[in-house]
């Protein structure tokens, strides 16, 4: 008898955890909303100061609300420091740098879809790949 409850409680701890997850959503990849990279990323330091400059890419999908932002994440000697973003469809940020240590910026477009663009269970926020330039 005290064999048959464990089988049975066992059986019930296994029916509860593969029923956790909706296997559909995770198995779900027709999400077909991308954006492209920024272009032409390049740099200039004077001083303690790093000046970013990028363009925005003219193949932007009707998908997306404008103006667009730009997201910076900041490592510094390999170690992530910080994430930024700059609004208005900006191509230019000033980051203030150590000139003894050496830096790796990663700079992404970011989007939200449109209402009539959102699909239900996914974001409506969009990054693009990044773009990485390195300074030392």
């Amino acid at each position: 008898m005290r064999k048959i409850e464990k089988l049975i409680v066992a059986s019930l701890i296994l029916v509860l955890f593969t029923g956790c997850y909706d296997r559909d959503i995770l198995d779900r990849k027709d999400f077909n909303h991308f954006l492209p990279k920024v272009e032409n990323l390049s740099y200039t330091l004077e001083g303690n100061v790093v000046k970013l400059s990028w363009q925005i890419p003219d193949n932007i999908p009707q998908d997306f609300k404008r103006p667009l932002e730009v997201s910076i994440q900041v490592v510094e000697d390999d170690i992530y420091r910080q994430k930024f973003s700059i609004f208005n469809e900006i191509n230019t940020a000033e980051v203030t740098v150590d000139p003894n240590k050496k830096y790796r910026f990663i700079v992404k477009l970011l989007g939200f879809l449109t209402p009539e663009a959102k699909e239900e269970g996914f974001t409506d926020r969009v990054y693009s790949e990044g773009v990485i330039i390195e300074i030392e």
